[in-house]
C-alpha cells in the first residue's frame, strides 16, 4: 500500500488523479457502448443552426450537458459503473481498490509469524516532536486521547506535521519493550488529503455508528535527516490501521491488536 498527502488545491494531486484513472483504463477491457452517438448527432444536427450564434456561457452548458450524457449512457454499463466507482473515501484519505471490498468479517488464521513494529529509533527521526500542551497550541481543533485501556495514559511522545493540512501523531511505547511502538494516533485535521494505492485486504466497521475502514500498510509521514526534513513511507506500527472520522477530523489508529480492541480504542475517545 503507498499513500501520498496533497493540499486541498495543489496541482499534484489532480496529475495523481487523472494518472490513477488512466492506469484503471488500462486495466479492464471496454464494454459495448450503449447505442448513444446517433442521439447525440442528431441532436447536434438539429441545434446545428442556431450554435454559432449562442453565448460562451450558453455553449459551456451545452457542452457540459453532452459530457453528462455520454457518461450517463457509460454509467448504465455495469461493466463501467463497477471500474469508475472503485475506491473509497473515509474523510482525507482516498483508497483506491484492485479487489472488491469484502464486508466486514474476522481476519482468517493464518500460520504466518506475528506483525514486529518499528524500532523506536525510526520514531525518534520523525520531524516535528513536541509536547501535547504545545500541541494544542499548534492545531485549530482538540487534540483527543483515548481512556481506553484504563491504564494507557498519556502519549509518550507527541509530534505535529504539516501534510497538506496539521496532522497531529500520538505514539505510546510498547511498556513491556520500551524499544518498540505499541500504539499510535494519527489525527487530521482540515486541508489534509491522501491516497492509498493497492491496499489488499480493506474491511469495512463503524465506530460510534460511524462508517470506519480498518485497513494495513505503510503512509507518508515527515522524518529528519540531519538539517533537511524529508517524506517517507513508514509504519509505526506493523500491524493495521482503523480509519474514521469525527467532526471534520480524520482518526487513523495504529496497532496490532485485533479489530474489536481497535474500535474500542477509537471509542473511547474523549
Amino acid at each position: 500500500m503507498s499513500e501520498r498527502f496533497f493540499g486541498r488545491t495543489g496541482g499534484n494531486h489532480n496529475e495523481a488523479w487523472e494518472a490513477r484513472l488512466r492506469d484503471a483504463a488500462r486495466a479492464f477491457p471496454y464494454p459495448p457502448t450503449p447505442p448513444i452517438a446517433g442521439a447525440v448527432r442528431a441532436q447536434l444536427a438539429q441545434e446545428a443552426g442556431q450554435k454559432a450564434g449562442l453565448p460562451v456561457s450558453r455553449r459551456l452548458v451545452w457542452a457540459g450537458l453532452i459530457v453528462l450524457l455520454i457518461l450517463g449512457g457509460l454509467l448504465a454499463v455495469p461493466q463501467v459503473r463497477a471500474k469508475v466507482v472503485e475506491f473509497l473515501q473515509i474523510g482525507a484519505i482516498r483508497i483506491f481498490l484492485v479487489e472488491p471490498t469484502p464486508t466486514s468479517t474476522p481476519l482468517p488464521s493464518t500460520a504466518t509469524a506475528q506483525p514486529t513494529p518499528t524500532p523506536i529509533a525510526s520514531v525518534l527521526d520523525l520531524a516535528g516532536e513536541t509536547t501535547l500542551a504545545e500541541a494544542s497550541q499548534q492545531v485549530d481543533f482538540p487534540i483527543r486521547l483515548p481512556t481506553y485501556p484504563a491504564d494507557l495514559g498519556q502519549p509518550d511522545a507527541v509530534f505535529v506535521q504539516e501534510l497538506g493540512g496539521p496532522v497531529v501523531v500520538l505514539v505510546w511505547l510498547d511498556e513491556a519493550d520500551p524499544s518498540r511502538v505499541g500504539l499510535s494516533l494519527h489525527q487530521l485535521g482540515p486541508g489534509t488529503f491522501g491516497e492509498k494505492g493497492d491496499p489488499g485486504r480493506v474491511e469495512e466497521t463503524t465506530v460510534n455508528g460511524r462508517r470506519a475502514i480498518w485497513a494495513k500498510g505503510p503512509y507518508i509521514l515527515q522524518f529528519r535527516h540531519g538539517s533537511r526534513v524529508d517524506y517517507d513511507l513508514r509504519r509505526l506500527v506493523e500491524g493495521r490501521v482503523l480509519i474514521w472520522t469525527e467532526g471534520g477530523i480524520t482518526y487513523r489508529l495504529e496497532t496490532d491488536l485485533s479489530l474489536a480492541e481497535a474500535v474500542q480504542i477509537a471509542e473511547s475517545l474523549r
